[in-house]
């Protein structure tokens, strides 16, 4: 079988479960989609948030350096609020969102051996209480955050905290991270 049907395969197998996780909050004063959205609506969003995925594949091939990575994750957030902006809360696809989606892709095709090891890791709750461990001022929300400096702040004290660790944070947040249901 040629590779890059199996490099389809699994891009797009991965991509429901980055959507499913990025798209995906309990706090009902941050939801992704305005309410008066129906479950029909949101069809050409996830056909936008699909296209982002498709060309992560592509654009980290070759892996970019933590500059472009976070000037792509800026990119995305703004991409996505003009294209499906009517469909979403605020009308705006928010960084914390953003950052999820990318970076969660990422570990997954990392982990599945697709491509080399990203420069961030996906930050979510369940790493922020991790990092809140050693970093009590940790406070960063995924789900509210729509700042570009509040991310790479976030993605500073995550690099402190693997560095401590003598790892990277991409290999730190593949050990430390553990479903709350784990528990």
């Amino acid at each position: 079988m040629p590779l890059i049907e199996q490099k389809r395969f699994i891009g797009y197998e991965l991509g429901l479960l980055t959507i499913k996780a990025a798209l995906s909050t309990r706090d009902k004063n941050n939801t992704i989609y305005k309410s008066s959205v129906k479950e029909h609506q949101k069809k050409p969003a996830k056909n936008a948030i699909r296209d982002v995925l498709t060309e992560i594949e592509v654009k980290y091939e070759t892996m970019l350096s933590e500059k472009q990575h976070v000037q792509y994750i800026s990119d995305t957030a703004t991409n996505l609020t003009n294209k499906i902006g009517q469909y979403l809360r605020n009308d705006e696809f928010r960084i914390g969102i953003a950052q999820k989606l990318i970076n969660l892709h990422l570990k997954y095709l990392w982990c599945s051996n697709v491509i080399s090891e990203p420069p961030h890791c996906p930050i979510d709750g369940i790493i922020r209480d991790k990092v809140k461990v050693e970093y009590p001022e940790f406070n960063y929300d995924w789900i509210s955050s729509n700042s570009i400096d509040e991310y790479r702040l976030a993605a500073a004290i995550l690099r402190q905290q693997a560095e401590s660790k003598k790892q990277t944070v991409a290999q730190w947040e593949l050990r430390e991270f553990r479903r709350r249901d784990d528990f």
